[in-house]
């Protein structure tokens, strides 16, 4: 690996972690219905103003010991944890895709599973500005990729979101329950258009298996199923790994 490399690794890291950033924005105002431009960046318990240099990508969270410089409130560990990962997945798409555009894309997809992940973990809710704009954003983009077309991009989505729509419709209208919510159909759309059949594979596959295992130990300690775990994440982790670990590559 050339110093060239190695110095476009720590640029877009640096520039995924500035953008996580704005992702913890998302994550607590987009809930909220609140503005993500005003006001700027404050502390919730004291109100004050974050000043440029306390807001440091993962760096001001070091510096400041997991505080408010003004207040000495205790700051979530979730911030700086998101700008990493943000910083991350800038790096691995970089690394695991060769076309620009198509890294591109990607990181545009993860960053957006990433804050609908976190939102509906806190809120069981996935906002329509973050799914259904991922789905037009994933059949617009398909016209500019070299390894997807807007084809793809359109069969991933009715795949995706018609299969969730029978499942949804069958818990709401055949037994009277919401087993899945509506905005997991539009989810997993969003998913289709931008990974195509097999992100919806993986999404639904790896998701219903990771989601099992978080599940399993509380029905056994609770001895329940009347309870309720967020489905966004899981397969938004389904997709991430499956695309990742190239898993089709094993099939094909």
């Amino acid at each position: 690996m050339g110093i060239t490399q190695v110095l476009e690794y720590v640029l877009l890291f640096v520039l995924g972690a500035s953008l996580g950033s704005f992702y913890n924005v998302l994550i607590y105002r987009l809930p909220r219905n609140m503005s993500i431009v005003v006001p700027s960046s404050h502390c919730p318990a004291c109100g004050r103003s974050i000043r440029w240099f306390h807001n440091i990508p993962i760096l001001s969270y070091l510096l400041l010991r997991g505080k408010c410089a003004y207040c000495g409130t205790r700051i979530s560990i979730r911030y700086p944890l998101v700008e990493l990962a943000s910083g991350l997945l800038a790096v691995l798409c970089r690394v695991r895709f060769e076309d620009y555009m198509t890294g591109f894309v990607f990181f545009v997809f993860f960053s957006i599973l990433l804050v609908a992940s976190l939102i509906d973990w806190d809120t069981f809710l996935l906002p329509d500005s973050l799914t259904l704009g991922g789905l037009a954003f994933g059949l617009i983009s398909s016209v500019f990729r070299r390894d997807f077309s807007l084809y793809d991009s359109l069969l991933g989505a009715l795949v995706g979101g018609f299969s969730f729509l029978l499942i949804y419709l069958y818990y709401t209208k055949l037994r009277k329950m919401e087993g899945l919510g509506f905005g997991d159909v539009k989810l997993m759309a969003f998913i289709g258009s931008v990974a195509g059949i097999w992100g919806v594979a993986y999404a639904v596959f790896l998701g219903s298996l990771l989601g099992l295992l978080y599940a399993l130990p509380i029905i056994i300690k609770n001895r329940t199923l009347q309870f309720a775990v967020p489905y966004g994440p899981f397969l938004s982790i389904g997709v991430f790994l499956g695309t990742f670990l190239d898993i089709k590559s094993f099939f094909l």
